[in-house]
């Protein structure tokens, strides 16, 4: 079920990898959440699918009708219209989250207390990444941090605010060691977020370096 139109995606070599099985576990399930949200990515996979089966049998490609793999990633960059208000549903999580978690209901879950407005469950058997469920308190702010490798954020409810841009349910907030960034969650619903992550995370400024002395992340 489509809860909203995303408005910031995955990037191409992620929705290729998915399309082709190359994607790593984590990433694939933060796509395949993604895709649930997002009818321009959905058609860009399927492009991207035509294409790996055709080269898989040398074959030319066979796309059916519809945008063009151009089209799809055009549409992207094109700012879209704000994510109209969705009526409650069972769950806030899409359905690739729900049956890793056995369809547990949220409230189920061994939320694990990370800093004051912020619970967290780890995810098991993802080698390589780590990959969580967050709750986040309307307000609730990380500390200045930057990454070895990539974090890949996908909203599911709510708000956050990152490097000056507004990130809403079906969003995906991309950050690597390029970036020096303090998402904050925003408005007043209360926010639930998929992170994978690949390396290590690292605090920065005065208190954040502190840290880093007494806290170890994947």
């Amino acid at each position: 079920m489509d809860f909203s139109m995303a408005q910031a995606h995955p990037n191409k070599e992620h929705l290729a990898a998915y399309a082709s099985g190359a994607q790593s576990e984590g990433m694939s399930l933060l796509v395949a959440s993604h895709l649930t949200y997002c009818p321009t990515c959905r058609a860009a996979v399927e492009q991207y699918e035509a294409v790996s089966a055709a080269i898989m049998f040398g074959e030319a490609p066979v796309t059916a009708d519809g945008p063009s793999l151009e089209a799809c990633f055009a549409a992207l960059s094109e700012p879209a219209p704000q994510a109209p208000t969705v009526s409650s549903a069972p769950s806030p999580l899409p359905m690739p989250i729900r049956q890793v978690l056995n369809h547990r209901n949220v409230d189920e879950l061994n939320w694990k207390f990370r800093m004051p407005g912020l619970l967290e469950v780890e995810f098991d058997d993802f080698e390589g990444e780590h990959v969580s469920l967050l709750r986040v308190r309307p307000g609730t702010g990380m500390l200045h941090h930057t990454h070895e490798g990539e974090e890949a954020t996908l909203i599911l409810t709510g708000e956050m605010e990152d490097q000056g841009n507004v990130f809403r349910s079906g969003d995906v907030a991309l950050a690597d060691h390029n970036d020096n960034h303090k998402p904050r969650v925003i408005g007043d619903e209360l926010c639930y977020c998929l992170i994978v992550m690949t390396g290590s995370m690292r605090f920065t400024g005065p208190v954040g370096r502190a840290l880093n002395l007494f806290t170890r992340t994947q």
